[in-house]
């Protein structure tokens, strides 16, 4: 369990690092150095924050086998928040909040360090975070998309070739326009501004089941319809209400009845990570930008809301969906795609590439086995979880991406290697070890899907 592990270990470290800012009141953001939080963010964790403690460079070694076909499945690029929560935040900018802590730090209330203080006061919304711009990806993002598809470029060269041609490649996104920017800057990565003019791509069907299946499969939505309940109630626990008083008591409002509710420092929260994301690539630091709105909260803090934004995933499109073969199914159009490609012997279509969505990928890791723990997540065991596999901010983070790369060899059995944002995974029934998995046993395992008509197969339970 080597490579799942490995994940695990990460965030321990990352937390060991952190020292005395988990629970401390006076801990000083703007001056660490390490800055932990920044790859706790959950699904809108900045893609180079986590390759920052996660980087490892992609070896084409990992076999002696000739690396052949590529696919990828890509999250799109970091964005603005979408049009409500934008409201939310616009709205928290033009409040009084600034006036009150300085207000409060003023009267010696508060246990802000003079920096963070300073950062707060002097806090401007940025002009990009506007209702124009919400749901829309990032300038940080699509630098993040194009340095992904270089990477890759640079470690399989004679798959991802610099000049484009639509014999060798196939690239497909959804309708949204994220989704379509993303894939974009990918080809840009791949071919140059000016060579990415010349991509076709798929073009998008009505009812797109094959990346985005969870909105035509009626059968789902009736078992998520409850899928906030952990989420919820784990929010209406002591943990959270804790928090509520501890990020109170720091910016110096005092009290038996909190001045700052549970929704206005939610804000605050979506004001750090979104700001993070959407600067990180561009800040030119290996700790990210200085993102006033990340002072008022501790390493402890961040670790409590990837946990309640990881519940939801977790019941949506994780293992804690009840129905895990309806989840897998799925993934019919995605699976087969890959088995087609994994089982072809011809020069057409040997790298194919889709952008979609974080569940998407999700359920992708589910259907592979990928990720799970011994004991599923939910409202009562946060503490017992601190360990777990199951962490958005690592596995979906924004730009997450799915590669599975096809090996030749000379057994007639080939190889595969299952990357997740450029690390190897294990998949169960492949080599514990290096997570090399031999093409006889993925075609063994998904063998219902090789024949089945994805468009009926795919929001059922058979």
């Amino acid at each position: 369990m080597k490579f799942l592990v490995a994940f695990v270990v990460l965030v321990v470290a990352m937390v060991a690092d952190a020292g005395v800012s988990m629970n401390n009141p006076f801990f000083c953001y703007i001056t660490d150095p390490i800055r932990s939080m920044t790859n706790m963010h959950a699904t809108s964790t900045a893609y180079e924050a986590i390759r920052r403690f996660n980087f490892t460079t992609v070896n084409p070694y990992i076999t002696t086998c000739t690396p052949s076909r590529f696919w990828y499945l890509g999250r799109y690029a970091s964005r603005f928040p979408h049009p409500a929560l934008m409201d939310d935040m616009i709205e928290f900018a033009e409040s009084s909040i600034q006036d009150d802590i300085e207000n409060n730090f003023d009267a010696g209330r508060t246990t802000l360090c003079r920096q963070d203080f300073e950062a707060i006061r002097d806090w401007t919304r940025g002009a990009n975070f506007n209702q124009q711009n919400a749901g829309l990806i990032t300038e940080a993002g699509e630098l993040a998309m194009q340095n992904i598809a270089r990477r890759f470029q640079q470690v399989f060269p004679d798959i991802l070739t610099e000049t484009y041609s639509a014999d060798r490649f196939h690239f497909r996104h959804t309708e949204s326009d994220r989704t379509n920017a993303s894939i974009r800057a990918l080809a840009a990565g791949l071919f140059g501004q000016a060579g990415a003019q010349n991509v076709v791509y798929e073009d998008v069907p009505e009812r797109d089941w094959f990346l985005r299946p969870f909105d035509f499969c009626p059968e789902f939505w009736e078992e998520v319809e409850d899928w906030e309940a952990q989420r919820q109630a784990f929010r209406q626990g002591p943990e959270f209400a804790e928090m509520v008083s501890e990020v109170n008591r720091k910016l110096g409002f005092h009290g038996s009845a909190p001045a700052l509710s549970f929704e206005t420092i939610y804000v605050m929260w979506e004001w750090c990570r979104f700001e993070t994301s959407a600067t990180f690539e561009l800040s030119g630091s290996e700790t990210g930008p200085d993102s006033a709105w990340c002072a008022p909260f501790s390493v402890a803090h961040h670790l409590l809301f990837e946990y309640f934004e990881d519940l939801g995933h977790f019941y949506f499109s994780g293992y804690g969906f009840r129905n895990q073969r309806l989840l897998e199914n799925l993934n019919c159009g995605m699976i087969q795609d890959i088995l087609d490609l994994i089982d072809s012997d011809d020069d057409d279509n040997v790298a194919r590439i889709f952008v979609s969505y974080a569940q998407e990928i999700q359920s992708m890791l589910v259907a592979l086995g990928s990720f799970r723990d011994t004991w599923p997540m939910h409202q009562h065991n946060y503490a017992q979880q601190s360990g777990r596999n199951w962490l958005t901010s690592l596995i979906t983070p924004h730009s997450s991406n799915l590669a599975v790369i096809r090996y030749d060899c000379d057994d007639d059995d080939d190889d595969l290697v299952f990357l997740l944002n450029e690390r190897p995974i294990l998949v169960p029934g492949c080599d514990q070890q290096t997570g090399v998995c031999k093409v006889s046993v993925f075609l063994d395992r998904f063998r219902r899907f090789l024949d089945a008509n994805c468009e009926e197969y795919f929001c059922t339970t058979d």
